[in-house]
């Protein structure tokens, strides 16, 4: 989950940071759907959705190895 996670964050990045650094050429800002709608709120759901599973899937593997730790010591 983590490797397809930060490869989806990398496909995103690599897809939206270009036209944004050379300003927005073959994308239209003007109008509100596009802009707001689409370009922030849809493509946003593509970064925080695949940084919640990082997170997650960091937080199961960090217990699951406290709890083999723990278990090891007994």
């Amino acid at each position: 989950m983590i490797v397809l996670a930060t490869c989806e964050l990398y496909g995103g990045f690599m897809t939206f940071c270009p036209e944004w650094l050379t300003g927005n050429v073959n994308l239209d800002g003007s109008n509100f759907m596009y802009m707001w709608v689409y370009l922030v709120f849809f493509n946003m759901l593509w970064v925080f959705i695949p940084l919640y599973a990082v997170w997650y899937s960091y937080s199961d593997i960090s217990h699951a190895f406290a709890v083999r730790t723990s278990k090891k010591g007994q």
